[in-house]
């Protein structure tokens, strides 16, 4: 009976493995262990969450601050860390492409998985030691991936935590707007660019927090907006899609801004006088009503319905600060997560997802 317990645990172990993974995998295709499969709950990480994805096989992905990447199936977590070959155990950015790989953005750089095995792929390195840097602005780091985005042609693009952007073809990497925005102390201008979008019509936004406003990119030349176009602030947290082509931009919130979206010829500004929940916007999600969920860096976690703002609340009152990214799942539950949690709304009730 004991054996037959022990071996009922080692399928259901694998089965959940495989759901996350390519169900061709054979043990020949890597030397890293197996990754680890978890409760329906999982253990708090240091410094919480960075980002999430919903991918093409239904599965949720979430990329921590230190802990690694977890993979939900519907029903138990899956954790990967470097010790199963993941490039780094802090990652801001998870992506899938059309080939159903999913590429990493890490303190390490740039990471692909292509559901067998993790390879590191090498961003061009970038040597902007200064005292300055290490004393005032240490989360600059040129050789960093905090944004990706996949183009229309199929190209990766990815911004830098100081480095500007590259668009990666698959062979070779072509650097972009290194050396828009302010100049800093060491005359450098460390761009760093944290959130990129894909608009309607191909166009790639990218964003850059180094008081560069954002840059479209029509597949021939950048074209830059700043406050003086509308833009409500030029240190630009995230940009996001909604369903009907608008694009919405948050911003870091130092100076008042606004939420600002943009219809495709005029941007316009939503401010505290509206009633906007907080000027810190780190995250952007529009749910199946067709509402707005704002994450707040320095505030509560927010809905726009249209007409008027809201703090979003539980059951029980409870609030949700920090959140650096929100999604659904393929039943619409709305997911969200940041330095605090990871949380699960199914339209009635939060689920806090950490044990």
């Amino acid at each position: 009976m004991i054996f037959a317990l022990k071996s009922y645990s080692l399928l259901i172990l694998a089965f959940i493995i495989i759901a996350c993974n390519d169900p061709n995998l054979k043990k020949s295709d890597t030397n890293t262990p197996a990754p680890r499969a978890l409760n329906d709950k999982i253990t708090m990480p240091k410094n919480g969450f960075n980002s999430g994805l919903l991918d093409s096989r239904r599965n949720l992905w979430f990329g921590s601050n230190g802990g690694g990447l977890y993979c939900y199936n519907g029903s138990t977590f899956v954790q990967y860390t470097e010790d199963d070959g993941l490039c780094n155990n802090q990652l801001y950015s998870i992506i899938e492409d059309q080939e159903h790989n999913l590429w990493l953005g890490t303190q390490n750089g740039l990471c692909n998985y292509n559901r067998k095995i993790f390879t590191h792929i090498s961003i061009p390195f970038k040597d902007t030691t200064s005292s300055w840097l290490d004393e005032v602005y240490p989360i600059i780091n040129p050789n960093a991936v905090h944004s990706l985005a996949q183009d229309k042609e199929n190209n990766i693009w990815i911004g830098t935590a100081g480095g500007g952007a590259y668009c990666y073809d698959g062979m070779h990497f072509n650097a972009h707007l290194s050396e828009i925005g302010t100049k800093q102390p060491d005359s450098l201008y460390h761009n760093w660019i944290p959130s990129i979008a894909e608009d309607s019509d191909g166009n790639i936004w990218l964003a850059s927090m180094t008081h560069g406003g954002v840059s479209r990119y029509d597949g021939k030349i950048f074209t830059q907006f700043m406050p003086k176009d509308g833009l409500s602030d030029d240190m630009v947290r995230t940009i996001f899609k909604d369903r009907s082509g608008k694009l919405w931009f948050g911003f870091n919130g130092n100076r008042g801004s606004a939420l600002t979206f943009y219809d495709g010829k005029t941007f316009k500004n939503l401010t505290k006088e509206d009633g906007l929940c907080s000027t810190s916007i780190l995250a952007i999600f529009e749910d199946k009503k067709g509402n707005i969920w704002l994450g707040s860096g320095r505030g509560n976690l927010c809905i726009y319905d249209g007409e008027s703002f809201a703090e979003f609340t539980s059951k029980t009152g409870e609030t949700f600060s920090e959140v650096f990214f929100i999604l659904s799942d393929s039943d619409e539950n709305i997911w969200f997560g940041g330095k605090n949690g990871l949380w699960q709304f199914d339209g009635e009730a939060v689920i806090n997802m950490m044990e």
